[in-house]
C-alpha cells in the first residue's frame, strides 16, 4: 500500500481534478461544476490524494440526512492498485460518522466490475437499479452500506 496524503480540496486543485476527470471517465464532470463547488462549499466536500506533490486521485462526499453520498472517486491509472482509493474510502467513512450518518450510499455503473467488487469489499450491497442514469444510457447500481466500513 501506498501511504499518500489525505485533505480538503481548494480551488487551487480545479486543474488537476479536471485532468482526472479527463483520464479517468468517457463523461468526466464539467469543469464549471467543480469549480462553483470548490468555490461556494455546501453540500459537498471534496478530499484528494497526494503522493509527492502530485493528486493522484479524490473523491466527492455528500449527506442527506443520516445517510453519506459517495458522489465520485477516482485515481490516475498509473497510481490504482494502491491502497488510494481505499485511503480515500477511509477518510470518507470518518466524516460520515463525524456527521453521524448510519449508512452510506453510491451509485456505480452496472458493467463496472472492478468498482462493485472494490465496494463489495467495504460491505456495499446491492440496493436498487436506475434504468439510463448515466448519459449514454447505462443503468446505474444502487449500493449501500451501514458505516463504519469495512476497511
Amino acid at each position: 500500500m501506498q501511504i499518500v496524503d489525505i485533505d480538503f480540496c481548494v480551488p487551487e486543485d480545479l486543474k488537476s481534478l479536471v485532468a482526472i476527470e479527463a483520464v479517468c471517465f468517457d463523461i468526466p464532470w464539467e469543469e464549471h461544476l467543480i469549480e462553483r463547488d470548490l468555490n461556494e462549499p455546501g453540500y459537498a466536500i471534496y478530499m484528494k490524494a497526494t503522493v509527492k506533490g502530485v493528486i493522484a486521485g479524490y473523491g466527492v462526499l455528500g449527506r442527506v440526512e443520516s445517510t453519506a453520498h459517495l458522489m465520485n472517486l477516482a485515481v490516475l491509472p498509473e497510481y490504482r492498485r494502491n491502497g488510494i482509493a481505499l485511503q480515500l474510502m477511509a477518510a470518507f467513512d470518518e466524516v460520515s460518522r463525524e456527521w453521524e450518518c448510519r449508512r452510506m450510499c453510491l451509485e456505480v455503473r452496472a458493467s463496472n466490475s472492478i468498482a462493485r467488487n472494490f465496494y463489495s469489499s467495504m460491505g456495499f450491497a446491492y440496493s436498487s437499479r436506475v434504468k439510463g442514469y448515466y448519459a449514454d444510457g447505462e443503468d446505474a447500481l444502487i449500493l449501500v452500506a451501514r458505516l463504519p466500513l469495512r476497511l
